[in-house]
């Protein structure tokens, strides 16, 4: 940020977060449109979560809580409410064990892969809007209309935490197999903030940018 201010977007860049910010609010395969906001609130809310602070989640996912809480509005369930925090604040610690205690206390592996990529697609908004000094940008609201309950059959058990696309050309793609819809909300976003786009207009070089890339990945323990 200058002293003048937030730095500007380019248009192309603002309409695209504009556009996965409406696409989330639009109802999902396995969460309606007023949830996945929800989903994005809450993972707005997570860096800030005294809870998480304390280190309850991750490794700690079931210990040392005291009956405490996420920080959280209370409109998703408690268990959707840990997934988000968890992916948000501490995805290098998160093991298949926390992943297994979801899944037992009702979560649809489905429900996981779209909150995945609706809570990794706002984060890749919210992370731009941070890096440039601006707020967050704000919500639409929600469009009506229920989850089409979308699966793909096409997936393999590849003793991973969910069953992986059977084709794809790296674990990532693969990892959203089960709901096409999440895979390409998340890509979508993805795509609009990397060299991937028609349109871009980096001031980086492609090597440049994989550099950045894979230095943020290290510090953030990224397994990918």
């Amino acid at each position: 940020m200058t002293d003048a201010g937030p730095l500007s977007a380019d248009d192309a860049t603002a309409a695209a977060h504009t556009a996965t910010l409406r696409a989330i609010a639009s109802p999902g395969a396995w969460w309606n449109g007023e949830d996945r906001l929800a989903i994005v609130r809450a993972a707005r809310a997570a860096p800030s979560c005294a809870l998480c602070a304390d280190g309850g989640t991750g490794a700690r996912l079931d210990t040392d809580r005291d009956g405490r809480e996420h920080d959280n509005d209370g409109t998703l369930p408690p268990i959707a409410v840990e997934a988000v925090h968890g992916i948000r604040n501490d995805s290098g610690r998160l093991t298949r064990r926390w992943f297994d205690h979801l899944i037992d206390m009702g979560m649809l592996a489905e429900s996981y892969v779209e909150l995945v990529a609706v809570t990794a697609s706002s984060i890749i908004v919210d992370t731009f809007a941070q890096g440039i000094g601006a707020e967050p940008p704000p919500l639409p609201e929600p469009e009506p209309g229920k989850p089409n309950l979308e699966r793909s059959d096409d997936v393999v058990d590849a003793d991973a935490w969910l069953p992986l696309a059977r084709e794809g050309r790296a674990n990532i793609l693969r990892s959203l197999g089960l709901v096409p819809s999440a895979s390409k909300l998340f890509f979508g976003a993805f795509e609009s903030s990397y060299y991937m786009r028609p349109d871009a207009r980096f001031s980086l070089g492609r090597s440049q940018v994989e550099l950045v890339a894979s230095r943020v990945s290290a510090a953030n323990e990224c397994f990918y």
